[in-house]
């Protein structure tokens, strides 16, 4: 009998995982495994408020991404044109196309800054490598003046990273013994500082007694550059004199080409079972979907591993009636050496523990665990 061939779509977090756990859960004659992506390299976006506020070297935060798929994966460095699932077929620009017995799409997010007008390099944010080193040397020389965080539209990757950033700032600055020269002001899309309301009452608590401002509802409809100002579209107005502002995420284009995604690229899954439709061989993991949950790192590491087990379990015969239970965990940042975390499930209601540098220190040097293990597939 011949092997059943996984095509992973993506080469990010979710990808990785889902090709290194299934090859951990199965043998190379039972499953033949071929990852599809493009990454130069693969960048540990969580480290970006640390290297963006000086905290962290960034060459810790990126690795080769050949080096981190395991022996008896296939790495195919191409970009996915068109996928149909009617007759299991992918194609590619270059190495044309490819047919499967299960397909994973775990292509994350695109950065649309032409999605807001203003939007250009004058914009600082901290998404990938390159704009967190600029930022940091920014943030260096900034000695007075106002600095406006916040994102430019919902969904965003890790939603919790601009209270995360906003609340560096002040570590940073009062470190350096300015923060009395230096104005904070966060934005924030909804109602108080965040989604998830247990969590927004106690970041307004910190907010207040670290003299960081928030303006809630501010939904950004341009940017004016020659006078420094954020334009809402109900009219209100917001200056600045370095503004920190997450970019537009769309889903991958060629998603909603193929028929699969909605028009901002984001692909309807069974929150359960997160198969596309009726589908029995087609699913969607990680930022892809476009479900309720955060779109963070720690989602999609569990939803790879529930996968990843799911068809091993189909491959060996087994029967597996079991269901993503879509936990959520999410540290946050609180600077000097403290954070808290966050937690949810599709059954458990939010809620998060009390602040402390154990969350920290598990967040600061997770890493080296993300590199080393989790990515391998062995947590």
């Amino acid at each position: 009998m011949s092997a059943k061939r996984l095509i992973i779509l993506g080469d990010g977090s979710a990808g990785t995982i889902m090709a290194n756990m299934a090859r951990r859960w199965t043998r190379r004659s039972e499953l033949d495994i071929t990852v599809i992506g493009n990454s130069l390299l693969h960048y540990y976006k969580p480290d970006g408020i640390f290297i963006a506020t000086g905290l962290m070297e960034p060459t810790i935060a990126v690795k080769n991404e050949e080096f981190l798929l395991n022996y008896g994966i296939n790495y195919v460095k191409d970009t996915v044109v068109k996928v149909n699932p009617e007759n299991r077929s992918v194609l590619t620009e270059k190495s044309g196309e490819f047919t499967y017995d299960y397909l994973v799409i775990a292509t994350g997010d695109r950065y649309t800054p032409e999605d807001l007008p203003g939007y250009d390099d004058r914009v600082a944010h901290y998404y990938d490598l390159k704009h967190a080193m600029s930022l940091r040397d920014t943030l260096m020389k900034f000695k007075k003046g106002r600095i406006v965080v916040g994102r430019s539209m919902e969904p965003i990757q890790c939603p919790p990273s601009p209270i995360e950033i906003s609340l560096l700032l002040d570590h940073l600055y009062r470190s350096m013994g300015i923060r009395k020269d230096i104005e904070i002001t966060y934005l924030y899309t909804g109602p108080g500082v965040f989604s998830i309301e247990t969590l927004s009452k106690m970041v307004e608590g910190m907010f207040r007694e670290k003299n960081i401002d928030y303006i809630e509802n501010f939904n950004i409809e341009s940017i004016d550059h020659t006078n420094n100002t954020l334009i809402g579209y109900d009219g209100s107005k917001v200056k600045f004199d370095l503004l920190i502002l997450v970019p537009p995420h769309r889903g991958q284009a060629f998603l909603t080409e193929s028929g699969l995604a909605d028009e901002f690229g984001y692909v309807d899954v069974d929150q359960q079972y997160l198969n596309y439709r009726n589908y029995d061989d087609l699913f969607v993991i990680g930022d892809a979907t476009n479900l309720s949950l955060t779109k963070a790192g720690s989602v999609g590491h569990l939803q790879a591993k529930y996968l990843s087990r799911r068809i091993a379990d189909e491959i060996h015969g087994c029967y597996s009636d079991e269901r993503y239970d879509g936990f959520v965990e999410c540290i946050i940042e609180t600077g000097f050496g403290k954070a808290v975390t966050l937690y949810y499930s599709h059954q458990k209601p939010p809620r998060v523990n009390f602040v402390s540098s154990t969350d920290h220190f598990l967040k600061y040097g997770s890493t080296e665990t993300y590199f080393g293990s989790m990515l391998r597939g062995m947590v």
